[in-house]
């Protein structure tokens, strides 16, 4: 299998993911038998696609839900007008967003840093031919490519765990950008710091701790969430220039209802 851009990584062919010779993955994880127990669910059925009924009917907790509800795939489903040439989505997760994207686009390469998990997204996508996926750390990916779109869902909030910059967040979306095309577009998705919830007393959601990001009590190896203006100051930071915001309703993860900012500032938006 001769693929030049990805030169520095070696095939698993039992696996069917590309990963460099001595990289065993991250540590994250959402424990052990919950993934094991996703990547048997995966296994054994027959409809894996984004809209998957069959998937949705064998979750039984938060856990599976997250990781197979048809859900997940809302928070990308109205940019399909860019998400159908070739795409590189930075944190693959079990391929719930993946299997959508494959779906959608001429190409995919999936990047996730831990191993089961690449695993499990290419279970995700195993009758998908136009998809890759590399297990490997954001700030060590060597991909000779650019492509039309990157995607980075629920990944960003983890750059000070994994980046030691003196702004990871900069520093990771300055890596979206150098794999992005000229002319080509970013698709981010993050908790709310200063979301409605937080302020009525909800759990922080990577702590569960009320009112921690309100506080902003996030310390330098923690997930860190952020409200709009200091997103906006750090994208900016990182060249991306023209950002348009939406607001997803209940949350990025289980989304319904996908609000854009020009929706909101329209007198006629009910």
């Amino acid at each position: 299998m001769n693929k030049e851009y990805l030169k520095d990584y070696k095939f698993d062919d039992k696996n069917k993911i590309w990963k460099k010779k001595d990289f065993s993955g991250i540590i994250y994880n959402d424990g052990d038998d919950n993934e094991n127990k996703i990547f048997n669910i995966i296994k054994e059925s027959y409809d894996l696609s984004s809209t998957s009924d069959e998937l949705q009917e064998k979750t039984n907790d938060w856990v599976s839900n997250y990781h197979l509800s048809f859900l997940r795939a809302n928070i990308v489903r109205p940019f399909s007008k860019i998400i159908n040439d070739e795409i590189l989505e930075l944190g693959s997760g079990c391929g719930a967003i993946t299997r959508f994207l494959g779906e959608s686009a001429n190409y995919v390469l999936g990047v996730e840093g831990s191993f089961r998990r690449a695993c499990i997204a290419r279970e995700r996508t195993r009758d998908l031919e136009n998809i890759d996926i590399v297990c490997d750390e954001l700030d060590c990916l060597k991909i000779n490519k650019k492509f039309d779109t990157v995607v980075m869902i629920g990944v960003l909030e983890y750059s000070n765990i994994y980046n030691n910059d003196h702004d990871p967040f900069v520093k990771n979306l300055k890596i979206a950008k150098k794999y992005l095309k000229k002319g080509g577009s970013l698709i981010l998705a993050i908790e709310n710091q200063l979301g409605l919830k937080y302020f009525a007393g909800a759990n922080e959601d990577h702590i569960g701790k009320p009112m921690y990001g309100i506080e902003n009590r996030y310390k330098k190896n923690e997930p860190q969430t952020f409200g709009k203006i200091i997103l906006e100051k750090k994208l900016k930071a990182a060249g991306f220039l023209h950002n348009k915001f939406h607001a997803a309703f209940p949350d990025y993860k289980f989304t319904s209802t996908l609000i854009s900012e020009k929706a909101l500032k329209n007198n006629l938006f009910n």
